[in-house]
């Protein structure tokens, strides 16, 4: 048996795992409840539309209104297509497994918890080497397009959390959540990445008055992607990698064993954590009209190296983020009309260091940095309006739900590498609108889902200068093909349609099995660095406890 065989059957016995420990957790969580449900409970009702189910506070699970619901579901996911960003796939597959619960112990205890695996295989992927460049403060990015060729990626999340009454109407809540994830390119200049996410929250929250529900949480999330580069082909191959500061702007780095951004034969760290605060404030304006808000604001630093007298902190990063959610919703007899609002707001700054390497008496290499130089000013904004009508709810199942959606993304950059700076200004506009139709018959239920959508958006790619113009220091690299591409691919103007269908069965017990399958073509109007085409299929398969 070959090793490829042997790791193809090793994966299949994890997912086979994870399936049936979901599974069991599940249905020792509903045991005690099922005589109280009908089965056509919808997972997807239920938590979307209590925003203090969404929120940061884990006590706001208190305000669960049934005595449970779990789903566990598998899924198969294709997509093909050229209208991809510089880093994607025009042909991979996912697929994965996933089970989720909310469960009430008694009056003053609920769970919640969940579980996810996904596999990833992409083709002809390059660009960056991270798992998702848009996470970090700068990118690592590969040179040449003929070194494009497979990526694999593995994940794992693991949720837990819960709310308990713990004196008189003060509620506690606490939530931990657990992410990793492997990633590995398999052709030269070859990089293995390990991904930690760690993050942990508690929080209070209590009805103050009759009219106002009130909360407060503190969490703290640790997040680390190692990253390791190698070469397994030609020896005598030559591989550059940008170290790209912003706007595909920054330093070009040749891979070799000395030290840098991608010393070959070595685990560097990309490490961050986060610490944050939100309040919960929710109105209760009349008994059909409330009015839920959350304000949140979270610090950010990381660097990225190895702290120590002997090893390299290359980079370090801040930032500011700012984050508001509000929910408007009316809810009378089988109806509920939700209005909601995100805002988040990130400012970003991201600096090098500089160090030269001492050797002292005793013959050990110490590393004394001398100075840093901020490269990267940021700032991003994310604004997310939507309408949600869920109309001919029973059993916390409406019949129809309808969906009218509208996004603004804004980032504004300044890269300097002295006397040079590069500045670029992106934004994009989402629209989308969505119909889906629940039909009962008897034990059987059928559910037609229609969308349409459209993005555009606009700004400039690069507008380069000099803070100096004395100074005839080389300019610095740039790839503007990446450039030309990322920005093709957020601001050309395109159109998405979606259609599904799912089949949903009664099974003893109350419990609920269904399959369904979705369809999504994007086609762009005109591009010239990308292509204007994309395909989406997903099947899933799953029950409903």
């Amino acid at each position: 048996m070959s090793v490829m065989d042997i790791r193809q059957m090793v994966k299949r016995k994890i997912n086979i795992l994870w399936l049936f420990l979901a599974g069991l957790y599940l249905s020792l969580c509903t045991l005690s409840a099922q005589s109280e449900k009908t089965g056509w409970e919808s997972y997807e009702y239920v938590y979307g539309s209590n925003p203090w189910l969404q929120s940061s506070n884990a006590a706001g699970l208190q305000s669960l209104t049934i005595p449970d619901i779990s789903t566990a579901e598998t899924f198969f996911n294709k997509k093909n297509g050229k209208l991809v960003n510089y880093y994607e796939s025009d042909n991979s597959l996912a697929y994965g497994a996933e089970a989720r619960s909310l469960y009430r112990l008694n009056p003053k205890v609920v769970f919640f918890g969940e579980v996810r695996y996904t596999g990833f295989e992409g083709k002809n992927m390059g660009g960056s080497a991270f798992i998702d460049p848009y996470k970090n403060p700068f990118d690592l990015v590969e040179y040449a397009d003929s070194t494009r060729g497979e990526k694999r990626r593995e994940s794992y999340n693991l949720v837990g959390a819960f709310s308990a009454e713990v004196y008189k109407g003060i509620i506690f809540g606490a939530k931990l959540d657990y992410a990793a994830a492997n990633y590995a390119k398999r052709r030269d200049l070859r990089h293995e990445n390990k991904e930690m996410d760690l993050t942990a929250a508690a929080g209070v929250a209590s009805r103050l008055t009759p009219f106002l529900s009130a909360g407060v949480n503190y969490s703290y999330r640790r997040r680390t992607e190692e990253i390791r580069f190698d070469m397994y082909g030609n020896t005598d191959q030559q591989f550059n990698t940008l170290i790209d500061f912003g706007a595909f702007y920054g330093q070009q780095e040749r891979f070799s064993d000395n030290d840098g951004y991608t010393k070959g034969n070595a685990k560097t760290p990309l490490f961050e954590e986060f610490h944050g605060v939100s309040l919960q404030l929710d109105f209760t304006i009349t008994p059909e009209w409330s009015f839920y808000n959350e304000l949140g604001m979270q610090g950010r630093d990381g660097y990225y190296g190895k702290r120590g007298t002997t090893s390299i902190v290359y980079d370090e990063h801040d930032s500011k983020i700012l984050e508001y959610r509000g929910n408007l919703s009316f809810r009378k007899q089988n109806a509920l009309h939700a209005f909601s609002l995100n805002l988040r707001r990130e400012q970003l700054a991201n600096y090098e260091n500089s160090y030269r390497k001492e050797t002292q008496a005793s013959g050990n290499t110490i590393i004394k940095y001398i100075g840093q130089t901020q490269m990267l000013d940021q700032t991003l904004w994310n604004i997310k309006g939507e309408y949600t009508a869920y109309l001919g709810i029973e059993e916390e199942n409406p019949r129809w739900v309808l969906n009218a959606f509208a996004g603004y993304q804004e980032r504004k950059q300044t890269v300097s590498l002295y006397p040079n700076y590069r500045k670029q200004d992106i934004h994009q506009i989402h629209l989308d609108v969505s119909a889906s139709r629940n039909l009962i018959r008897g034990n059987n239920q059928y559910s037609c889902f229609l969308g349409i959508g459209y993005l555009s958006g606009g700004g400039n790619e690069k507008q380069d200068g000099k803070y100096d113009s004395s100074q005839s220091q080389t300019s610095p690299a740039s790839l503007d093909r990446y450039l030309y591409r990322e920005y093709e691919y957020w601001t050309t103007d395109r159109v998405r349609g979606d259609v599904g269908f799912c089949y949903s069965r009664l099974l003893r017990d109350r419990m609920k099995g269904y399959a369904r399958l979705d369809y999504a073509l994007t086609e762009a109007f005109s591009t010239d660095y990308i292509g204007k085409t994309f395909n989406e299929l997903t099947l899933t398969i799953g029950v409903g406890f």
